[in-house]
């Protein structure tokens, strides 16, 4: 058993499915024009995709509500041109569904507090006519694995073959680190280029890149065993992770600020690793990984150096992958 207290085997399976249904739902997304006034262009979904963001937090809504909620406005724009007046309606109607396929009942507001807290601009009639729209147009089946979805699954995987992975690294546990990647993947899904790939790379891409700050020397192993587990080709992943580290380092996401453990008392004051504004994600998050206990009660007794360690669980990663692999 890993922390989130499901069985490693499980997990697996749950990749697995995750995986089929990404097969059969996913089709890419091609570019939109730069200009038009028939259809939305990128830079007018980007732009509703960070109101979707705020939305989410005025409502407490999950980050894999977000996640569906883009998925849904992405796959319905190449299925009918949106023209950019009906925009913010076809939105807060996409946040709307994803919120009744996902959130719990007392969390999902009536139409009329929907309308009123997210000032769209729309009438309660106009967002429920739109609604009918929307799962019309998706066969009335608006669920769909998104990267958030991925991202949760391999994490979730690291954690349970590498369990010291983060050991070496001060004010660190699984669902901290999860917290700070949820953030970043939800920054990422307000850029169109990012939806072109498949859920399952982008997710990847992002863990890759994180890999590559926690464990310089072993990321490259640890990034091929995931990578062969999600069947991803090396061109995809890497244009992948170029775009986003361009996109993050807009932003100043890219550097997480690991901070190894010393063996001295420290003199300075604690740095705080990207908490201040992923805080309200990780109180969720860690509920998945059971952290409510200490971190010491949390942690995993080291027998040796994060580096020891890794190496000591490399030399085992065929079987997982050709767990993770198998049809």
């Amino acid at each position: 058993m890993f922390a989130s207290g499901l069985s490693g085997e499980r997990a697996l399976q749950v990749l697995r499915a995750a995986l089929d249904k990404e097969q059969q739902q996913w089709k890419p997304i091609q570019p939109r024009p730069a200009s038009s006034i028939q259809e939305i262009t990128d830079m007018e979904r980007d732009k509703e995709a960070y109101w979707l963001v705020q939305q989410s937090q005025t409502f407490d809504f999950a980050p894999e509500t977000f996640a569906l909620a883009i998925s849904v406005m992405d796959r319905v724009s190449t299925l009918v041109k949106i023209r950019p007046k009906y925009l913010r309606c076809v939105a807060i109607s996409c946040l709307y569904i994803a919120a009744k396929t996902l959130e719990d009942d007392e969390v999902i507001p009536d139409t009329l507090d929907l309308v009123r807290k997210s000032q769209c601009g729309c009438s309660i009639s106009e967002v429920l006519r739109m609604e009918v729209v929307i799962l019309t147009k998706l066969d009335w089946n608006p669920k769909a694995v998104t990267a958030i979805d991925f991202l949760h699954v391999i994490h979730a995987l690291l954690m349970w073959r590498f369990p010291h992975l983060l050991t070496h690294l001060k004010d660190m546990t699984p669902s901290r680190q999860l917290a700070l990647l949820t953030r970043k993947l939800l920054a990422l899904l307000c850029h169109a280029d990012v939806t072109r790939d498949r859920p399952a790379v982008v997710a990847m891409a992002l863990i890759s890149l994180e890999l590559e700050q926690v464990t310089p020397q072993h990321w490259f192993t640890l990034n091929q065993m995931v990578q062969t587990a999600i069947q991803a080709e090396n061109n995809e992943l890497i244009t992948c992770r170029e775009r986003m580290t361009w996109l993050l380092s807009q932003r100043g996401l890219l550097v997480t600020g690991y901070q190894k453990k010393s063996t001295e008392t420290p003199k300075s004051k604690k740095r705080k690793v990207e908490e201040t504004q992923s805080d309200d994600i990780y109180d969720g998050i860690k509920r998945l990984y059971d952290e409510n206990v200490t971190t010491e009660k949390m942690m995993l007794p080291k027998r040796g150096s994060c580096a020891s360690e890794l190496h000591h669980d490399v030399e085992d990663i065929h079987p997982f992958v050709q767990a993770v692999a198998a049809v």
